[in-house]
């Protein structure tokens, strides 16, 4: 096990600013280990999901945050209920404000996963801003959900947020 926490701990280092790296894939590769290892979810979730809390450990460079929330997303398609005791899906909706597609992108994706949770018709202009920035600057998008590697389009991510 401490191996796996000596893993985490420089994926961590990689996601800090400090390290000089931009940390490609980390952001992912961090939501694996933890969504494969209980001990590792248990004494990482938390840290995980503050890089994209504004108050936390905030990753601003949009690449390092579509990993986080891809992981996100993949994370919940395990450990929903974790993921609701901290919060996660406030810090989602946050990010559905983002200029980068991807990010609106990957937000969307891992909030499909909340839907029960949220009420969704207080979020309509919001996913639909944030699904006509997709039509006009990603109309597709070749994405592996943690299953399948599939093409997704914003009509996929309306229908996963429907569902």
């Amino acid at each position: 096990m401490e191996r796996a926490r000596i893993v985490i701990r420089r994926l961590m280092w990689m996601l800090n600013e400090e390290s000089g790296g931009m940390g490609w894939g980390v952001g992912e590769a961090f939501a694996e280990a933890l969504y494969n290892s209980l001990p590792l979810k248990k004494e990482y979730l938390q840290i995980y999901v503050s890089y994209i809390w504004p108050e936390g450990n905030y990753l601003e460079y949009p690449p390092a945050q579509r990993g986080i929330l891809w992981g996100i997303g993949r994370l919940s398609q395990k450990y929903l209920d974790d993921l609701l005791k901290i919060s996660a899906k406030d810090y989602v909706i946050f990010h559905l404000n983002s200029k980068d597609p991807l990010v609106i992108f990957y937000s969307l994706w891992a909030l499909s996963f909340f839907k029960k949770f949220i009420d969704l018709t207080s979020l309509e202009d919001k996913i639909k801003r944030a699904l006509s920035f997709l039509e006009k600057n990603l109309p597709e998008h070749f994405f592996f959900d943690g299953k399948n590697l599939k093409i997704y389009t914003p009509s996929d991510l309306k229908a996963l947020l429907k569902d």
